[in-house]
């Protein structure tokens, strides 16, 4: 075959380029997430509701884990549950017509009416253990957890890519509807601000005749160099380049932070307003080239950027990030520094890791007597009911252990109740009613975070959380000095600063509201306190 150079044939298009991997799509965190969609029905509907349902607000950041195959085993979970009972009234409407045409006897009739939803639920139960002990296992050399996702109708590619963008946070950006900006990084375990001020290094020290009240010599007696000026910038990308290069890219395999992030991200809020221009109807949301160059504006849609340094450990089933902020003003400059943590999975999530290796007769006999004993208990409580609105103080001792799991569950239900963001209009004329209508957009909370134990369930793990973030406090405080020594500011005041922070003593104020290093409880902070623990 010839090839006509004159009038070459035109080249052939490109192959598909393969999508792109999650990043967190196979870690321990995303495992056990998927998991606790088939074994908690209160998180498989909150993870549907985030995701799905409320998919006009943003997804919050992910800290080890996808998001996208959690969705997509809920989505998988609800499904069984769905063929359960749809299974379940088709054959009992089947049974009643063949009663009624008199194929079936009345005693057959109530047999079946009880066995056929029996049998469904027990199908279901079998399916959703052998998808624990296969697909969600860990992962050996036999198969196991691959990352795979189930084929959902819902699921589309669009709503997948959303997901992902968000989750991932790769412009830069978060989007946030509550108090705090930091969402989904988990709960608050330590916090410290300093200020200090940028005085030039001292170069000669004048002789000066002493005070004869043994005080020092003025201020006015030391001869200082000039600060070299630096900028916002400056400071936050040379100090997230020394943190990356000293815990994990300059360090031996030793003492190497594997699971070290250090980024720089935005947090703003997520208003949207009313735009008949715009296919949705309301206003895009802005991206980063959009936003203002003012460092930290102070009104209330304002951009602050932190420097976000996250370690995930355990594989990403601990997570502790630490976020720091620059500001300067007037000659002075302002540090802030928080610690999140992201504890342990809850513990009924871990269940996937204690099941058989393999279905057998054994455990489809065991399975199918427990269900008998659950519909026994079913029926008991069902009976019960009225009790449940009673005070367990009224109640009689033999009928708390019935009605207190059922209680313990509704308050967890009720705890990760969503905020509703609603502005209350108290004006004279109500004229709230002509205001321009906005919608909050933002993201509230994560699937990780609704999925969060309320106490380590290792010693080690609480001690890591803390082990990690004295690592990067005293890595950041050195090269935050090696900085600013580096522009001729005198580092007096920081080294004091730095000892105090150090220290943990709270009866200095040169940093804002104390060290807690160890003791910390999960109690989540009322009113947007900072969520302090004691020592």
């Amino acid at each position: 075959m010839t090839t006509n150079l004159l009038h070459p044939s035109p080249p052939s298009s490109p192959p598909p380029k393969p999508p792109q991997p999650r990043q967190y799509a196979r870690t321990r965190a995303t495992r056990l997430l998927s998991a606790g969609t088939y074994l908690d029905p209160g998180y498989r509907r909150d993870v549907i509701r985030v995701l799905l349902k409320m998919r006009h607000r943003v997804v919050a950041p992910s800290y080890g884990y996808d998001a996208v195959s959690v969705l997509a085993h809920a989505l998988a979970a609800r499904r069984l549950r769905r063929i359960q009972w749809g299974v379940a009234l088709g054959g009992m409407a089947l049974v009643l017509v063949l009663s009624g045409n008199g194929a079936l006897s009345p005693a057959l009739a109530v047999i079946g009416l009880f066995w056929v939803p029996w049998a469904a639920a027990y199908l279901r139960r079998i399916v959703t253990l052998h998808i624990l002990m296969t697909r969600l296992r860990e992962d050996g050399a036999d198969g196991g957890f691959d990352g795979a996702c189930p084929a959902h109708a819902k699921l589309t590619g669009a709503l997948a890519h959303k997901i992902d963008h968000e989750q991932a946070s790769r412009g830069g950006l978060v989007f946030y509807g509550g108090y705090q900006p930091f969402v989904g990084a988990g709960v608050p375990l330590n916090d410290w601000a300093n200020a200090q001020l940028l005085l030039g290094a001292p170069r000669t020290r004048i002789t000066a005749r002493k005070p004869k009240d043994g005080s020092l010599p003025d201020l006015d007696t030391v001869e200082r160099r000039d600060v070299i000026p630096f900028d916002v910038t400056e400071i936050t990308r040379e100090v997230a380049a020394r943190m990356a290069a000293d815990l994990r890219d300059e360090t031996g395999p030793d003492g190497r932070i594997n699971g070290l992030t250090v980024e720089r991200r935005r947090y703003t809020t997520a208003i949207r307003t009313r735009d008949r221009s715009t296919k949705a109807g309301w206003s895009i949301l802005p991206s980063v080239e959009d936003l203002p160059a003012l460092h930290w504006r102070e009104d209330y849609d304002a951009a602050r950027e932190y420097l976000c340094i996250r370690v995930g450990s355990w594989d990403e089933e601990l997570v502790t990030t630490i976020y720091v902020g620059f500001d300067l003003r007037g000659s002075t400059l302002h540090t802030e520094f928080y610690t999140y943590v992201l504890g342990p999975l809850v513990e009924d999530f871990h269940l996937v890791d204690q099941l058989p290796a393999a279905m057998d007769w054994l455990l489809a006999v065991r399975v199918a007597w427990d269900m008998l004993t659950s519909a026994v208990r079913w029926w008991v409580g069902l009976w019960l009911m009225p009790l449940w609105l009673i005070p367990e103080r009224f109640l009689p001792s033999w009928a708390v252990p019935w009605i207190r799991p059922w209680r313990a569950r509704r308050a967890r239900r009720a705890a990760t109740v969503f905020l509703r963001l609603r502005t209350v209009d108290s004006s004279e004329f109500r004229l709230g009613r002509y205001v321009n209508r906005w919608l909050n957009c933002g993201a509230l909370t994560s699937v990780r975070e609704l999925a969060t134990s309320e106490t380590f369930h290792h010693f080690f793990q609480q001690a890591d959380a803390v082990k990690y973030m004295q690592i990067i406090e005293r890595r950041l405080l050195e090269n935050v000095r090696a900085f600013l020594d580096e522009h001729d500011v005198d580092l007096a005041e920081h080294d004091r600063a730095q000892t105090n922070i150090l220290l943990g003593d709270n009866s200095q104020n040169v940093f804002g509201s104390g060290n807690s290093n160890f003791g910390y409880n999960y109690q989540p902070p009322a009113g947007g306190s900072s969520g302090k623990t004691g020592k």
